[in-house]
């Protein structure tokens, strides 16, 4: 079980200032490679991307001054110590009701950032599993559709919080571990939404 930092927090709502941060697809891209659990070097997280330590620097001075990113501690690599950083908050959540225009889009932004990650490393996922099946074991994508009560969405809703607990308390934060075993670093992504369609019809009366 993971045991937080001082400076982490469980739950950590969405403001404009946040969002606004969100928007850039870069950005996002930084913010989704770490984790609430794993505390990660800027080294470590520019291999995650592909990006320079200077551009994945910048980002986390941007994460870091909105408060999304905590700094927990060190590590020594070599002659060097580098400083880790992990989410600020274990859950993250923009409650749209009452909010302005301008918030509203910077989460429109932010959510098709989100998507993109999504579609790039899914792309990347099928090619790699061409040349290695085994990655396949790696791989869920379920994608329903019906009505359901709001009691209904509730239990599911909660089903699904469990699941990403579960997720947290089965992330492997040790690097000394994962260097002598078989890992594979994967990301999970919840969502549950009102249809197109359902939507239009608010928006319509």
């Amino acid at each position: 079980m993971y045991k937080p930092h001082p400076n982490q927090i469980d739950f950590l709502k969405l403001e404009k200032e946040h969002l606004t941060v969100l928007a850039s697809a870069p950005c996002t891209e930084v913010f989704q490679a770490m984790s609430y659990v794993e505390p990660m070097s800027i080294r470590e997280i520019a291999l995650e991307v592909n990006r320079s330590t200077a551009s994945v620097g910048e980002h986390i001075v941007k994460l870091l001054e909105v408060g999304l990113i905590v700094a927990v501690g060190t590590r020594k690599r070599r002659a060097r110590e580098e400083t880790l950083y992990a989410m600020k908050a274990a859950d993250h959540r923009f409650d749209p009701v009452g909010q302005s225009e301008e918030a509203t889009e910077a989460c429109i932004k932010k959510f098709r950032c989100d998507l993109r990650q999504t579609d790039h490393m899914s792309a990347a996922a099928f090619h790699a599993i061409r040349k290695e099946p085994s990655l396949h074991d790696y791989v869920l994508i379920r994608s329903y559709a019906g009505y359901m009560s709001k009691d209904n969405v509730d239990k599911l809703r909660k089903a699904m919080e469990d699941i990403a607990k579960l997720f947290s308390e089965l992330v492997e934060t040790d690097p000394e571990v994962r260097e002598n075993g078989e890992f594979t670093r994967v990301k999970i992504s919840t969502v549950i939404l009102p249809t197109k369609r359902e939507s239009l019809k608010r928006l319509e009366n």
